[in-house]
């Protein structure tokens, strides 16, 4: 056994053979991918990857499984599906998987191919079964567990993100949904966790727009996946290699491509491209809309003054699908709370579309951009 200090749940405890898959250089290169990717340049404090993310999910996901009474075997199973969900993602987190999937695939695939075929694989098939354990990780049967809308993947996220980015607005009563679950064909929650849950989804929805949205981390997103973008082109990436990265490990690799060290070096050294645009995209006429949308738009803007980024407004699902069981039976939370399901009409009405470029530049490209918007209208 192994005792793990985290500073979200405190005492992670890891048994033997948790511990042997921790150790493991598939899991341990996690130590070097941050959950946020460059997002610690505008929160300082979100310095954590998806090592202690992974974790963290474990122990939710045990915690879970017990007051779902499962028997040994399967709640030793789920741990290890949740200790391992996230074994397969590329630098950067999302912000990678985004521009890597097309040619690699979501890191639940890459994952899957780890838990079944690496030296992972050796250790779980000691005494479980591997293929069992990869069903889990990615939401099959008790994999809810880690995936639903209530899961534990969502919760240590949310707790974890609102603490190293210092906002309160990610806290949610976590022990209230654990207390609260139950299993009826699929996994759900009783009545009285209703609020708990509504303010899971409340927490979510201020994250992502607190956070996530957030304009300087939009920019430095756009920064970072235009640079990996290039380096595609310019460098062929093979499919065993890439899994095998860190964040910096990449960077590094990046810097020696002329194509891409302009865009690595600005962003090590936080040099980031300024709000040019930001608007609020449902205030737009349906023809500044499509003007947005068109190659126009960003082919004049480009021509005319170089390095320009545009990012549409970025969608957000409320995921209100888990069942809430009630004395007239089982509905969704969606159904239940008029309040989780009016959280995605709000979120649409606050995106907006964001162009940015070079501080010295910024104030003509915005210029430039509001008249073509008005063109379209």
């Amino acid at each position: 056994m192994r005792n793990i200090r985290d500073p979200v749940h405190g005492q992670i405890t890891l048994s033997s053979l948790e511990a042997r898959l921790v150790d493991t250089e598939n899991f341990q290169r996690l130590r070097g991918v941050r959950q946020l990717a460059m997002s610690y340049l505008v929160y300082p404090g979100a310095m954590h990857t998806r090592f202690e993310h992974s974790l963290g999910t474990m122990h939710l996901a045990g915690e879970m499984a017990q007051k779902l009474a499962l028997d040994e075997d399967e709640k030793n199973m789920v741990r290890l599906s949740a200790l391992l969900h996230d074994v397969g993602h590329t630098p950067f987190s999302h912000d990678g998987e985004q521009i890597f999937e097309k040619k690699f695939g979501t890191h639940e695939q890459i994952g899957k191919k780890l838990i079944l075929a690496s030296p992972l694989a050796d250790i779980i098939n000691e005494n479980y079964d591997a293929k069992k354990v990869a069903s889990l990780a990615f939401g099959e049967g008790f994999g809810q567990i880690i995936t639903s809308d209530i899961g534990a993947d969502r919760m240590d996220y949310l707790l974890r993100d609102a603490h190293y980015t210092g906002v309160a607005y990610g806290l949610i009563d976590y022990s209230r949904i654990i207390a609260t679950l139950c299993w009826q064909n699929t996994l759900s929650l009783q009545y009285r966790g209703l609020e708990a849950a509504e303010s899971l989804m409340i927490g979510r929805f201020m994250m992502f727009h607190t956070v996530y949205f957030h304009h300087a981390v939009r920019i430095a997103r756009l920064m970072l996946q235009k640079s990996l973008m290039q380096y595609m082109q310019s460098k062929e990436l093979i499919e065993e290699e890439l899994p095998a990265y860190s964040d910096m490990q990449l960077l590094l690799k990046m810097q020696e491509y002329p194509d891409t060290k302009q865009w690595v070096d600005s962003l090590l050294s936080r040099r980031l491209f300024k709000r040019a645009l930001e608007i609020n995209w449902d205030l737009l006429t349906a023809g500044a809309k499509d003007m947005a949308e068109s190659e126009k738009f960003s082919s004049i803007l480009q021509e005319k003054y170089g390095s320009v980024l545009i990012d549409m407004p970025p969608k957000f699902s409320s995921e209100a699908k888990i069942k809430v069981i009630g004395d007239d039976g089982a509905k969704t939370l969606g159904e239940r709370s008029p309040l989780a399901s009016s959280l995605e009409a709000t979120a649409n009405k606050r995106a907006t579309l964001l162009v940015c470029a070079p501080a010295q530049i910024a104030q003509e490209v915005g210029i430039e951009a509001r008249a073509l918007l008005e063109e379209g209208k």
